[in-house]
């Protein structure tokens, strides 16, 4: 193990953290190529250092090829991103997305975010207007 200096994404400026979302989705995209779930995607367990993003706190991480798994770990960034970061949700959800999309197969991206989409629409995300 080993200490990386960097600050949290969660304390970027608004503009560093839409353009640190793209590289997010890059990450999490290979992350689960491999067969992993981190269980924790939050702003707070990404570091951006110099030139790159590392993502840290593995406590809660599987190790699952389940595309449904996959689709909580987005769906958690996701909410992560409108609650946390709202004034710029739409930019970075949107680069994040790009990143991911770059990092896997058009099949298995489009089957991910749609199970996303499926998560949300179930009673415990849906929202209330």
């Amino acid at each position: 193990m080993e200490k990386i200096n960097g600050i949290l994404v969660r304390d970027l400026s608004n503009s560093k953290l839409v353009r640190a979302c793209k590289d997010i989705g890059k990450l999490v995209a290979i992350m689960h190529k491999n067969g992993i779930t981190h269980g924790d995607l939050t702003t707070s367990n990404f570091i951006e250092s110099g030139n790159n993003i590392f993502i840290i706190d593995f406590g809660l991480a599987n190790r699952t090829t389940k595309s449904d798994d996959h689709a909580v770990d987005l769906r958690l960034f996701k909410e992560i991103l409108n609650s946390a970061h709202a004034d710029v949700f739409e930019k970075a959800w949107s680069n994040f997305l790009s990143g991911y999309k770059s990092s896997v197969d058009k099949e298995r991206f489009s089957k991910i975010t749609n199970k996303v989409m499926i998560i949300e629409s179930r009673g415990r995300y849906a929202r209330v207007v």
